[in-house]
């Protein structure tokens, strides 16, 4: 398939003439080493020649996990998709889907001690999945942002902490990471949000990720805790009124180096 033509097919536009349940469409594209990754994507019904678009992952939650590239639509998303569609920009938003066997992350960051392990397969293949819409479509590699909710969490911390120059922003809800690596993403914008009375994933470790980037300097690491929320804090993060126009707002950055560090 061409992305001429998903472009056509798969849809995200300013005039809402969808509803989020029929925005989404399965996509799928072969990588360098011959596996055929898969994804649900809404891309951008009419272009501009020339002009990109912003580009969102989304990465779910392990309730989610499969491999039917459906369950991935089944927390979250709709709620994300209802606030794009009032912008004024069409968007790319990719979600993908894990296995249960082939999770987000190798490990989850509940410890403060946690370190970061090795890249996990499926968020290699999910960042391999963006950047050939980036290489092959209109998607703007400057406004690509992520976000995800609990297991997802976990990821976005995972892969912002990997690679800090390739995200705009990121939306960690009800997740973690390795504090240690708080310098390497404190350029970064990010909103982070988390019920007070999760008990699956304690709030202790979004507040972690916050005090440590606002500690290594961040301008922009803001955080939200709502009260008397359990685990589903995520219904009410997407549907901050403000949240997507700040999300939108940002562009990529690029970690400013002491000159001594060029030589």
């Amino acid at each position: 398939m061409k992305i001429a033509g998903l472009v056509l097919s798969c849809t995200l536009t300013a005039a809402a003439q969808f509803r989020p349940f029929e925005m989404m469409h399965p996509y799928a594209f072969t990588n360098q080493q011959g596996r055929v990754l898969t994804c649900q994507l809404s891309a951008p019904q009419f272009t501009t020649p020339g002009k990109k678009y912003p580009i969102i992952l989304f990465l779910h939650g392990s309730g989610e996990c499969g491999s039917d590239n459906q369950r991935q639509l089944k927390c979250g998303i709709f709620g994300l998709l209802n606030q794009l569609v009032q912008q004024p920009e069409p968007v790319f938003v990719v979600a993908p889907q894990c296995g249960q066997s082939n999770w987000w992350v190798r490990a989850l960051a509940f410890s403060p001690d946690y370190r970061m392990p090795e890249i996990a397969p499926s968020l290699d293949d999910a960042l391999a999945l963006c950047q050939h819409l980036i290489e092959t479509a209109s998607a703007d590699a400057d406004r690509f942002y992520i976000t995800g909710l609990s297991l997802g969490g976990f990821a976005t911390w995972d892969a912002l902490q990997r690679y800090p120059d390739r995200f705009a922003a990121a939306v960690p809800i009800c997740g973690g990471g390795d504090v240690h690596l708080a310098k390497k993403i404190a350029h970064v914008p990010v909103w982070v949000f988390h019920g007070q009375d999760d008990k699956n994933v304690q709030p202790d470790c979004s507040r972690r990720m916050v005090h440590a980037m606002r500690g290594a300097g961040a301008k922009d690491a803001r955080y939200t805790e709502y009260p008397r929320v359990a685990h589903n804090c995520w219904d009410r993060a997407y549907a901050t009124p403000e949240l997507v126009p700040w999300l939108l707002a940002q562009k990529r950055t690029t970690q400013k180096r002491p000159w001594w560090k060029f030589w």
